[in-house]
């Protein structure tokens, strides 16, 4: 009787002891997950930290108020009275063709035209057919069938730019459809402005203050309250933070898809290829590899546009 009391002792003093080790275990563990969220939650902030009006995640934000888009459209076209009545940020289109259109800013004007702001940092497409593609997107999207051509509404691109697209040496650029032979310029409803940020260290003009604030990762700026006061909140601002680092963790998981699939793109092409060097043909390939010609025509497809467009709106840039 002594013996099982005392085995029944040492069951229940094991029992208690293993159930301290696992409480033990599971502090540490609820300790170390606390700190790896912080460390994540921190990382995040000093990336917000860094963000600057030039940077997609940030105009984004910035975009989203009627007051800095009617700030900055004043500034770079010149027009003190100029009036923004609707902003949609980041809006997508897709034609009849089925490729869409990232607009960072798509504003309505006060007069009914339609201002597209665009934010480009990479210098690597032909960002003067970009304009022309988007602006026929936009003018397709907001055009009903029947509908007069005098009633199609007129459509503002403005395109900032880290680099000078021309290279010509100027901050702010006006494109124009002009009649060769006489020099005169035509209306057709489309204006084209290009500015840059590249010498707003040296331009001491309003716009090229402008453009030296799209630099600055804080701004403390009389001339454009609009503009310091948003970016003041979403550095500053417990919200706007918050919603800064929301914004970044969406452009992550969106990078990390599209990286998904363009390495699973890039694999079925390659092995496809690989065996077709051997057997013959792709088309022998694809039927080993139990895979359609359409497929491998589409992952070829995404490929070829990852390396062309690799700048496009739609692939995430963080700072």
């Amino acid at each position: 009787m002594l013996i099982c009391i005392y085995n029944y002792c040492i069951i229940i003093k094991q029992t208690v002891y293993n159930d301290c080790c696992l409480q033990k275990r599971r502090g540490r563990l609820k300790n170390k997950r606390k700190g790896y969220c912080l460390d994540r939650v921190n990382e995040l902030i000093k990336r917000v930290r860094l963000l600057r009006p030039i940077d997609d995640a940030m105009f984004k934000k910035l975009a989203e108020s009627k007051a800095v888009c009617q700030e900055i459209l004043r500034v770079i076209l010149d027009d003190k009275k100029l009036i923004v009545e609707e902003v949609i940020s980041e809006d997508s289109i897709a034609n009849i063709f089925g490729r869409a259109v990232r607009l960072d800013a798509l504003c309505t004007l006060g007069n009914g035209a339609l201002c597209n702001i665009e934010i480009q940092k990479e210098n690597v497409n032909d960002d003067v057919r970009r304009v022309r593609y988007n602006a026929s997107s936009i003018v397709s999207r907001f055009s009903e069938n029947g509908q007069k051509f005098s009633e199609i509404p007129d459509v503002i691109v403005v395109y900032i730019s880290e680099y000078d697209v021309f290279r010509l040496g100027r901050t702010i650029y006006h494109i124009d459809s002009v009649i060769r032979e006489t020099n005169t310029t035509v209306d057709d409803g489309l204006s084209r402005v290009f500015v840059n940020t590249q010498y707003a260290d040296t331009d001491n003009t309003d716009v090229g203050k402008l453009m030296k604030c799209f630099l600055q990762k804080e701004i403390d700026n009389d001339k454009f309250p609009e503009l310091s006061d948003r970016l003041s909140y979403f550095k500053n601002d417990g919200k706007g933070v918050d919603s800064m680092c929301d914004i970044i963790k969406d452009y992550a998981k969106e990078y990390a898809k599209e990286y998904a699939e363009e390495r699973a793109a890039e694999m079925l092409v390659n092995n496809i290829e690989t065996l077709a060097k051997k057997i013959g043909t792709v088309e022998e390939a694809c039927d080993m590899l139990n895979i359609t010609e359409q497929q491998y025509e589409n992952a070829k497809a995404l490929l070829e546009l990852s390396l062309i467009h690799i700048s496009e709106p739609t692939r995430p840039r963080l700072i």
